[in-house]
């Protein structure tokens, strides 16, 4: 970006010689405010619940053949009155698992994906289109512990409307801003592409039939596409993410899950931790099909954020709403982020052993 100085506000990109320098100095008091929680790239709170963004490692890493995900965030909905959802993620996946039968202690995952983000006035829009490929090894016969690797090569499309901008020169004394004047910015282009790699390791240990841990590592934008919209060498940095995770049976019908997850990226970082509670009912006597979900997460010095949903059978929905607790909850008038996602798993034949990832057996 122009002078490599670039703020956000309620997802409207503000750049340093080209605006008020009342808006520069709230800019940067936001900016402080949120420096340990303010990454660059999309990010959702739900993170366990789409695999494919947050390690290309977890592509088929699942007890099934083939999964369906979608996921939905707005942030600071009618904090503005230009639009109800002014900042908005879709994020739909799918991923295949193979090659079971054959290989007995290992099986590869492929899956595809796909992100569109839109932030701000001038519409900056954030599309990629995704497609990751994972090898799975287990260490023993049970598939207990389990070690995968994965890959994913992306296609990234950013774009910006200059034309809803307001810049210096377009002010006019005793009228305001002017639109139709001449801005000078010397912007070069409004959309671009660029192709973007990811790489990642996971980690799964049944340690015991009542305790699954999951630990992984990702590393994005390896290749540190060129990013700008101006004729300059900008480019993205390396996005460092970690995950680890619990999945606690504490009963036939009781499930407790607690996950964490830390990215860091050009000095800016996030931490998200939380749990999800599980109950389930019988559908049959043998049959626990029904599961209701509730949970708190939290992102440190940011948000709040409660979670509730349903599992029916290998279907699940997940509803979560971020409590804005920082400043910005004050120029937010007060409206947090409505998240939602939904995940459904299925299987085309009976794998290797009865199932990829161990399940215990009450």
């Amino acid at each position: 970006m122009r002078n490599s100085f670039q703020f956000s506000v309620f997802g409207f990109r503000c750049w340093s010689g080209s605006i008020p320098k009342v808006l520069i100095a709230f800019c940067i008091a936001v900016n402080c405010q949120l420096s340990t929680v303010n990454c660059q790239d999309v990010h959702y709170t739900q993170f366990f619940t789409n695999p494919l963004i947050l390690n290309p490692a977890q592509t088929g890493y699942y007890d099934g053949n083939y999964r369906f995900g979608f996921n939905f965030k707005a942030q600071w909905p009618w904090a503005t009155s230009q639009a109800v959802y002014n900042y908005h993620t879709e994020s739909p996946y799918v991923d295949f698992s193979f090659g079971e039968r054959k290989i007995k202690v290992g099986w590869f995952g492929w899956g595809f994906s796909f992100l569109n983000d839109e932030a701000g006035d001038g519409r900056l829009t954030y599309r990629r289109f995704s497609s990751s490929l994972a090898y799975h090894q287990a260490f023993d016969k049970d598939h207990r512990y389990i070690l995968s690797l994965g890959f994913a090569a992306s296609y990234i499309i950013r774009s910006v409307d200059f034309s809803k901008f307001y810049f210096n020169n377009q002010w006019v004394d005793d009228e305001g801003f002017n639109l139709s004047l001449n801005s000078a910015e010397p912007w070069q282009k409004e959309t671009f592409g660029m192709l973007d790699l990811n790489a990642g390791l996971n980690f799964g240990a049944q340690v015991s039939d009542m305790v699954k841990l999951d630990f992984g590592f990702s590393m994005l934008h390896i290749n540190r596409p060129r990013h700008t919209f101006y004729n300059q060498s900008e480019r993205l940095g390396f996005r460092y993410q970690a995950s680890a995770g619990t999945n606690l049976k504490l009963g036939e019908r009781i499930t407790l899950d607690v996950n964490a997850y830390y990215t860091y990226q050009k000095k800016a970082s996030e931490i998200v931790f939380g749990s999800l509670f599980g109950y389930g009912f019988y559908e049959s006597r043998s049959r626990l099909n029904h599961m209701l979900y509730a949970g708190l997460y939290y992102r440190v010095k940011d948000a709040l954020t409660p979670v509730v949903g349903y599992r029916y059978k290998t279907f699940r929905f997940l509803f979560s709403y971020d409590v804005t607790l920082s400043k910005l909850a004050t120029p937010a008038r007060g409206n947090g982020g409505p998240e939602l996602s939904l995940v459904y798993v299925g299987k085309w034949h009976r794998e290797y052993n009865g199932k990829k990832v161990y399940c215990p057996r009450f």
